[in-house]
């Protein structure tokens, strides 16, 4: 177990569904789609020239829809896009939008880009051939026209990139079918504005960009400079039937009573996507599909082991930032306060109770503010039971200075907030609390001014202030908000904007 230790200001020596909306007409038995002369052009056995123009892009970009029979003709249930990666019809997209565990429908379906001013046309069914849940990526190939006859097609297709070559400030171009503002393809554009660390996952996790994607893109297509896939728009489902994207939830303490519940004001977080998986991480999803084999998930050799489910209700305990991880899976240095410009912003946490399979979260507020390229909504945990797990922000050109905070979450309920300083010029400071009271003070929050939660309680699990007694925290130098609970969780005293410089002393009653 990852053991609380105290943290340094100096280094010690000792991070919806898509909104799947149903915008899919036209699935219909023995209707025929309208496959343009472009999708067959390309000989048998040559290559197809990689896409660079954003309307070839568009071509390599399809609509993959879940559908029911009714009838002689299809159902749509919802929809996300993918990515023509094989000219033979292999679709790389996201797991979550051919996932059959909350609703078993009947046939994959894809639709084709004929034209960027028209609806995708309904063409082929497909089947799923590689899938992985945790990284939430699948790869479909396509066998069958809608009627079910065998085909021998030639796609438009992507080339795949190194999306460890891409760099902070690289143009991204990303296109998918968003199911809001009409049924076409949609076009953004943006750059590259860091990337999201997580254990179990070898390198990058995650892309974060500054542009705008909304939530049908799910699954499609991130492309750099040079026109090849170098990421997947992702966006994961609430756990709500049919995907129904969560909008707005309860992950800030708004009326500061020590609880995040349905009496806070909600923060919203569905409706737009604005990090992508890395596509190194789907390669080999890619290649097992190619060769025709069952796919074999390879995780880090350091993560945390898949053990059986517990009993236990979920915990999220110790929560400590560092600048990095070491190989080991341990904070590279642990800090009261990050530095200025960190590459890495890094928390580290114990849990229990956990089931893999199990949706959590990761939100990152950053002063004060919801960072949604940084955070990750509804993932399936795959630690096993207990152990530690760390997740953080990464970004070459460093950190901007400021208050990060972050939320965990897992099944739709925050169970661990904390908050740091990162930069400005800080040295170690002492809090001293004297209680001068007859009652024992069970609970400190010292939460950094600008947080939104009270955060750890800063005495530790099994700690108190007896009458009589005092207790001296170290900490960074600046302003925090301050609680006081008795150990019956009654709120003893708050106080906001202290200036915490050198040696501070409180006496409670004051």
């Amino acid at each position: 177990m990852l053991q609380k230790v105290p943290r340094g200001l100096l280094p010690m020596s000792v991070l919806l569904a898509s909104g799947l909306a149903c915008q899919f007409q036209g699935f219909n038995r023995g209707q025929e789609s309208e496959i343009p002369a472009t999708l067959s052009t390309v000989q048998e056995g040559q290559p197809t020239p990689a896409p660079a123009r954003a309307e070839d892009l568009a071509r390599a970009t399809v609509q993959v829809v879940a559908l029911d029979r009714e009838g002689e003709g299809w159902v749509p249930l919802w929809s996300g896009s993918g990515s023509v990666i094989d000219p033979s019809g292999i679709i790389l997209t996201n797991q979550h939008v051919v996932d059959r565990s909350l609703y078993d429908f009947e046939a994959v379906g894809i639709a084709v880009t004929n034209s960027s001013d028209q609806p995708p046309s309904p063409a082929y069914l497909a089947e799923i051939v590689a899938q992985d849940s945790q990284l939430d990526l699948a790869v479909v190939r396509v066998v069958s026209d809608l009627e079910g006859n065998a085909v021998t097609i030639q796609l438009p297709h992507v080339e795949v990139g190194d999306s460890d070559a891409i760099e902070i400030g690289d143009r991204l171009r990303i296109l998918g079918y968003p199911g809001i503002g009409g049924e076409t393809i949609t076009f953004t554009e943006g750059a590259v504005s860091g990337f999201t660390l997580e254990r179990g996952i070898a390198g990058r996790a995650w892309i974060k960009t500054d542009a705008t994607i909304a939530g049908g893109n799910s699954g499609g297509l991130g492309a750099n400079e040079q026109g090849e896939l170098v990421g997947i728009p992702t966006i994961v489902t609430s756990g709500s039937e049919y995907g129904e994207t969560v909008d707005c939830r309860p992950l800030a303490d708004t009326d500061r009573d020590g609880d995040i519940d349905g009496s806070d004001t909600c923060v919203p977080v569905g409706g737009f996507i604005n990090a992508l998986r890395p596509v190194n991480l789907a390669l080999l999803l890619i290649e097992a599909a190619r060769q025709g084999r069952a796919y074999e998930p390879v995780r880090d050799a350091t993560s945390a082991p898949s053990t059986s489910g517990s009993s236990d209700e979920p915990a999220f305990t110790n929560l400590v930032f560092s600048d990095g991880v070491t190989e080991a899976d341990q904070p590279t240095q642990l800090w009261y306060a990050l530095p200025t410009s960190p590459k890495n912003v890094c928390v580290f946490w114990d849990y229990g109770g956990m089931n893999n399979g199990l949706p959590w979260s990761s939100y990152w507020f950053i002063n004060g503010q919801l960072d949604e390229s940084s955070s990750i909504s509804g993932q399936g945990w795959g630690g096993g039971s207990r152990g530690n797990w760390w997740t953080c922000l990464s970004n070459t050109a460093g950190a901007a200075s400021g208050v990060y905070e972050i939320v965990l979450e897992v099944d739709g309920k925050v169970v661990a907030t904390d908050a740091v300083f990162v930069g400005g010029d800080r040295a170690l400071a002492t809090f001293q609390l004297v209680n001068g009271s007859q009652r024992s003070i069970c609970e400190v929050n010292l939460s950094p001014s600008g947080a939104r939660n009270w955060g750890q309680n800063d005495l530790g699990a099994a700690a108190s202030v007896s009458p009589g007694g005092s207790q001296d925290l170290t900490l960074a130098s600046g302003a925090y908000d301050l609680r006081l609970l008795g150990c019956e969780g009654d709120s003893l005293l708050e106080k906001f904007q202290l200036s915490i410089e050198g040696t501070y002393q409180l006496e409670f009653p004051h």
